[in-house]
Formats: structure tokens, C-alpha cells, sequence
């Protein structure tokens, strides 16, 4: 099996989710393949004609709450970052496989850590070299690739990606079962996806064929 993960710093859920994932990353079964897809969160919701949480009132009001009960309750680390929405393109264009490499979990890890964690602006030029000093990675040849054009290709293509591929908010997991792919949405669905990798999804596919054809009326 392969799990993708879609994910956008700016979204504190995606931030939790991480939290999950970082660590059952370090203890996952070695025929389970993970692939990090670093998104622009924007144009992901507006394609489907949507609009973020944050772009609601009553929706961002019940988000914040929502973060601060959780965290609490999880004993997650949470401070939420000075400035808020942040600039996230830094990040995510270092992010990328294609630019992070092998390195690519630990820079993941080191920008929820400095934005959700510390509450620090990850959009701010100083705050991206303080990630990148904590990891002992060259600034000039990292800041090199933050505004290369093979960087800003490559978060396009991840975002317009997710986008074909029906993702329509992040976060986001996707697992590729042999033919099957199955969407798990949000960080509150990951008990879903444990008994999903654990072949023990309660989703019952005989009803779930039913559900759809009630719904092709609204097509």
C-alpha cells in the first residue's frame, strides 16, 4: 500500500494530523510506502466553488475552539502563530521531495514544529532561516530553491494533482490499495484510516453503492 499525505502548514488540522503521522511513520510496517505532497490550501477549496473555514465567521470562531479543546485534550503542543493566515509558499516549496529529498520529513516536521508549536511566522524570511540553522541546512543554497521555477512548478502540480484526484481540503490521506484508493479527509477521520491500513474498515460497500445511486438524481 502507498499513503499520501496532502497537507498545507496554513491548516492547523493538517498540523495534527502530522502529529499522528510523524509518529506512526517511525513505526510502520516496511511494505507501507508514504509520499508527502506539500499543497497551496486556496486553490484546492475554491476549485470545488467552496470556501476555507477561515473564510466563514461562525465556521473560523468554531475552528479555534475546536483546535484548543483538542489539543488540550490530546496533549498536543499548540501556540497559535503570531500571524495569522501566514504566508505557507516558503515552506511548502521546501517541503517537497523534490527539493527537501531525504531530508524531506525532518524540514516537514521543523515548520509545524516553528508554526504550531512555537507559534512563530513560517511566512517570514528570519523565521525560515531559523528553521533551516536548527537543521544545519546552507541557507543560501536552500533559499536558492524557495524561488526556483522547478519549486513553484512543482507545488502546482501537487496542488492541481490532489485537485484531479478529488481531494478537496487538506488534510488529506490518500491510500493506494492495489486497484482501490480510498480518501480519508481530515484529522478527524485518521481513527478511520488505522482500521483501514489495519484491514479493518467498518465501511460496508454493498450500502455505501446504494447511497451513491440515491444521489445521482442531484448530478
Amino acid at each position: 500500500m502507498k499513503l499520501t499525505f496532502y497537507f498545507d502548514f496554513l491548516s492547523p488540522y493538517s498540523y495534527l494530523a502530522w502529529c499522528w503521522l510523524r509518529d506512526y511513520m517511525a513505526n510502520a510496517p516496511s511494505s507501507l510506502e508514504f509520499s508527502l505532497k506539500p499543497v497551496t490550501m486556496a486553490p484546492l477549496i475554491h476549485a470545488q466553488e467552496t470556501k476555507g473555514p477561515a473564510e466563514i465567521p461562525a465556521k473560523r470562531e468554531y475552528l479555534m475552539r475546536d483546535i484548543l479543546r483538542r489539543t488540550q485534550k490530546e496533549q498536543i503542543p499548540f501556540k497559535a502563530p503570531v500571524q495569522l493566515p501566514f504566508n505557507s509558499l516558503y515552506a511548502l516549496r521546501l517541503s517537497l521531495q523534490e527539493c527537501a529529498s531525504l531530508r524531506q520529513t525532518s524540514v516537514v516536521d521543523a515548520f509545524y514544529r516553528k508554526a504550531w508549536e512555537q507559534g512563530a511566522d513560517i511566512g517570514d524570511t528570519e523565521v525560515v532561516h531559523q528553521v533551516l540553522d536548527s537543521l544545519d541546512l546552507p541557507r543560501r543554497e536552500w533559499m536558492d530553491k524557495v524561488g526556483s521555477k522547478e519549486a513553484r512548478r512543482q507545488l502546482k502540480l501537487n496542488t492541481k494533482e490532489a485537485i484531479a484526484g478529488g481531494v478537496f481540503g487538506v488534510p488529506t490521506f490518500l491510500v493506494e490499495n492495489g486497484s482501490e484508493t480510498e480518501m480519508f479527509w481530515g484529522s478527524d477521520s485518521i481513527h478511520f484510516l488505522k482500521d483501514y491500513l489495519a484491514g479493518e474498515d467498518p465501511l460496508d460497500k454493498e450500502e455505501l453503492k446504494k447511497f451513491q445511486e440515491s444521489y445521482k438524481t442531484l448530478e
